[in-house]
């Protein structure tokens, strides 16, 4: 029996796949060259595609591509706006490294905790 095939878009990303992206928009901040900046946009605009990522990602990477662009000066602000998206990329587009339920803590209470137990509020 066949194995059902997975979409890679529906895959968390890991750190690994997002370093390309920081990197980009890094050596955008920092060269002020339109090919760092071309492929930081091209990227950013890649994680918008995926259809599980969250809003927080997406919003970072809408950011960058408007923000990765050449300036003629290259000022402070510039690199320092540039480089924050970069680890806004990083922070919000990764998945979780150990994701676990939102309920995972409260089904596990003994009687002598003093947390809630979930099938007391049920009742």
């Amino acid at each position: 029996m066949a194995q059902p095939q997975v979409d890679p878009l529906a895959e968390p990303l890991t750190r690994d796949e997002l370093k390309p992206t920081y990197f980009a928009i890094v050596e955008c901040a920092r060269r002020n060259q339109e090919p760092g900046c071309l492929a930081a946009r091209q990227l950013a605009d890649e994680l918008m595609d995926r259809p599980f990522v969250t809003a927080l990602c997406k919003d970072a990477a809408f950011a960058v591509t408007q923000e990765a662009k050449t300036a003629a000066t290259n000022s402070f602000e510039r690199k320092d706006q540039l480089v924050s998206l970069a680890r806004d990329t990083m922070d919000f587009c990764k998945g979780k490294e150990d994701p676990r339920p939102v309920y995972g803590e409260l089904d596990n209470n003994k009687v002598d905790d003093n947390k809630i137990n979930v099938l007391d509020l049920l009742n």
